[in-house]
């Protein structure tokens, strides 16, 4: 029974990168479901500590530091692995991910200038980015949190 959920953990994942990275979109059907069903299992476990997990993850999406979709997904995980190694391993992952990915947005800048451009943010106090940036700039990047997802649901779970 464990390796059909795993395998069907994994093709959740899977089509969640994959629209991700075909629309820049994550749809609700695709999220939603798995955030009611293992949020509601936490819950009846008595995982109470899931609700103050999701509200951090809401309070990151209301920062615009992440989109609607990224913000059901990560609920969705967290659900899912309701414990701190899963946290450490997937912040972890997720860092070593996203590490690449921010060096070659970057690269070809000179150090000074994004350093300036932050300073000149701050100073603006618009430490934070609007819904218009997040819209604008924003990437799918969905598949560095369901990568973290899978590695993390086969070596681990």
């Amino acid at each position: 029974m464990m390796p059909l959920i795993k395998l069907g953990i994994t093709a959740w994942l899977g089509a969640v990168a994959l629209w991700d990275l075909r629309t820049a979109t994550i749809p609700n059907w695709l999220t939603l479901p798995t955030m009611a069903a293992a949020g509601g299992w936490c819950l009846y476990q008595g995982h109470w500590h899931v609700l103050l997990i999701w509200a951090i993850i809401y309070l990151v999406w209301r920062a615009n530091i992440v989109g609607g979709g990224d913000a059901k997904l990560l609920m969705g995980l967290f659900a899912l692995f309701p414990t701190l190694h899963f946290a450490l391993a997937f912040s972890a992952m997720v860092l070593v991910l996203s590490v690449p990915l921010i060096v070659k947005r970057h690269w070809g800048k000179r150090p000074a200038d994004i350093v300036w451009a932050i300073v000149d943010r701050m100073q603006a106090g618009r430490l934070l980015p609007t819904r218009e940036e997040l819209e604008e700039h924003g990437r799918p990047y969905a598949w560095t949190f369901c990568l973290p997802g899978v590695i993390y649901l086969w070596l681990f779970w």
